[in-house]
């Protein structure tokens, strides 16, 4: 693997062999991180202090491109080690706050314009048709809030960056992968829960004194009973609203199923890929979304965490 910080004015550094290193993908949020461990000189400080972008290459291809949060420089019985941590692009998103603001017909091609690439985000995929439609902003709400809002309301899904730093708006097909008793899995953990699982969203807008419920009908046919209310701005459409109780459900179902796998491979699969799994010994199986992934290496052993998921 070649890894690689780049500076403010786009010079690019590349790194020694590094010692540690570990990457989390996740389709939305929380935003992918990576943290990496390599042996230092004392020339190498400007470079570091310098340094706003990480990439990581792989068989030639890029497995991680993303922003530099802080580092660290240590002198011990260990040697001399520079630690270095930082996040996906989105976090460019997400640490931008935006002005409270009412549009009443906005288009993507304006949000994206105002409100994402200011942030140094610019390489993006649509993949769907965001109808123009109203939007309230709120003070202090971060960019990613306002692009996720708008684009589920208009459309009913949620915008993702991949691991190379593409804005994806839409649903973009992954790679299909296959795990059956033959696969070499050293883990496999299920967990499924109930708390937090949202049964309805009864959705109100007082100032017009409307209201509208949505239920999650297959949490509540199992028993399910967790209500919410949610208020909304007075401007809100009714479709809007529909879809502000959906997004509700959605989030909350998001950790209800959730399964494990390690294996000693790396860098194979990845959020938006698809995995159908056969013959476990947790009793489960069929197509599975790959929901987050963890990659790592250390001095004794290197592999992913994949998990998978029912809901996308």
């Amino acid at each position: 693997m070649r890894t690689y910080l780049i500076d403010y004015g786009r010079t690019s550094y590349e790194l020694p062999v590094l010692l540690e290193w570990k990457f989390s993908y996740g389709c939305a949020l929380p935003c992918d991180a990576f943290e990496i461990s390599f042996v230092f000189d004392g020339t190498m400080l400007e470079m570091l202090t310098n340094a706003v972008r990480f990439k990581a290459e792989f068989d030639g291809e890029t497995v991680f491109f993303g922003t530099v949060d802080d580092f660290e420089v240590s002198v011990s019985e260990n040697g001399c080690i520079a630690a270095v941590s930082g996040r996906g692009l989105a976090a460019l998103l997400l640490d931008n706050e935006a002005e409270a603001a009412q549009y009443y017909s906005a288009s993507l091609d304006m949000i994206l314009e105002k409100y994402v690439y200011p942030c140094g985000i610019t390489n993006v995929r649509k993949n769907v048709s965001v109808p123009q439609q109203a939007l309230v902003v709120d003070s202090g709400a971060s960019m990613w809030k306002v692009l996720e809002d708008f684009v589920f309301f208009g459309s009913g899904v949620i915008p993702r960056l991949t691991k190379d730093g593409v804005l994806i708006i839409g649903e973009e097909a992954g790679n299909s992968f296959t795990a059956s008793g033959k696969t070499a899995v050293s883990k496999q953990v299920l967990k499924r829960k109930r708390y937090g699982v949202i049964s309805e969203v009864l959705v109100k807008n007082r100032a017009l004194g409307s209201s509208q419920t949505v239920k999650n009908t297959e949490f509540t046919e199992i028993g399910g009973n967790c209500r919410r209310v949610v208020n909304v701005p007075r401007k809100t459409r009714y479709d809007a609203m529909r879809s502000t109780g959906e997004y509700q459900i959605r989030k909350s179902k998001a950790d209800e199923l959730l399964i494990s796998l390690s294996v000693p491979s790396v860098f194979k699969v990845f959020p938006g890929d698809r995995l159908e799994l056969t013959e476990s010994p947790l009793g489960v199986s069929g197509e599975f979304y790959v929901k987050r992934t963890v990659c790592f290496a250390d001095g004794e052993s290197a592999g992913t965490e994949i998990i998978l998921t029912k809901e996308y």
